[in-house]
């Protein structure tokens, strides 16, 4: 069946971007590609190039349905210019909260 995930790109609460992955595997197979995209850029970048992230990334809010039922929902801050990362699992229960540095550290398998 897989497992469903919503990731979001916020500043200050509001939604920049989204996207919906479903696939099977767990935090493992979306963190190494969440960790490199986010490190290449800035936070400042991604609020300059806003409109090309919202043009290219809302439809993910919406797709699979609320979060209730995604296995996974994953919210990228970027309102004190720096990344700050949250992750609940199944039913919003928090599985990671912290920097992008701690979050490398502790999902990136290639880090």
């Amino acid at each position: 069946m897989g497992t469903r995930t919503r990731i979001t790109l916020s500043n200050d609460g509001k939604i920049l971007a989204a996207t919906y992955l479903h696939m099977d595997g767990h935090v493992d197979k979306f963190a190494p590609r969440l960790i490199l995209a986010l490190q290449t850029t800035t936070p400042a970048d991604i609020l300059k190039n806003r409109q090309l992230f919202q043009f290219f990334a809302m439809d993910g809010l919406y797709d699979g349905g609320g979060d209730e039922g995604m296995s996974y929902v994953c919210d990228v801050d970027i309102s004190q210019n720096q990344y700050a990362v949250t992750l609940y699992g199944f039913g919003r229960k928090l599985l990671f909260q912290g920097t992008l540095v701690e979050f490398a550290q502790r999902y990136d398998e290639l880090g």
